[in-house]
């Protein structure tokens, strides 16, 4: 007679080179960014809107938002100490999308987040430095004017700087980009 033991194989880590899930159990699950592979866009001081871009559509893909947004709080800490606690988690996951975020900016912007301590607080700093810029690219809108470009640069400039603005939540009506154009494009 024969006594086969039925034992369920427990699933490996899945591992590719653009990211790390490091556990087997969905539920406690940490997502490392490679920063490199995942990030090609470095940040520097003139390409906050394009880098905000690729790096809020990865955090959107994974589900990784709320840690920087504030919609995902760090849950309690537990009264003894646990490796699988939720607060240990949420820590764990937080630091290493700090490290992604830390990884992903130029040397001269790095010396600007260093201190922070959550992904969050990173966030809301390039943020506050970068962001506020909105106002200066609306007015930049306003007074950039055709002058002797030929109409496709001129529009080209137009949907670029429109494009950031919508990038950072300021978007422009159509309607203010078509008066905008019909003035200035003239005969």
């Amino acid at each position: 007679m024969s006594t086969e033991s039925t034992q369920t194989p427990k699933p490996s880590p899945t591992i590719t080179p653009s990211s790390s899930v490091i556990s087997t159990d969905t539920s406690n699950s940490l997502i490392s960014i490679n920063a490199t592979a995942q990030l090609p866009v470095k940040l520097t001081p003139l390409n906050y809107l394009s880098w905000h871009a690729q790096f809020n559509a990865l955090l959107l893909g994974y589900d990784l938002l709320g840690y920087i947004d504030g919609t995902h709080s760090c849950p309690p800490k537990p009264a003894t100490a646990s490796p699988t606690s939720p607060h240990t988690l949420w820590v764990r996951q937080d630091q290493l999308l700090l490290h992604a975020i830390l990884a992903s900016v130029s040397e001269q912007i790095i010396s600007l987040i260093a201190t922070a301590t959550t992904s969050k607080v990173a966030w809301d700093k390039l943020n506050q430095l970068y962001a506020s810029k909105a106002q200066s690219r609306v007015m930049g809108l306003k007074e950039m004017r055709r002058d002797s470009k030929p109409v496709s640069e001129y529009l080209q400039c137009v949907k670029a700087i429109a494009d950031e603005l919508a990038l950072i939540d300021v978007p422009l009506s159509d309607d203010d980009l078509f008066i905008h154009i019909l003035n200035d494009v003239g005969p």
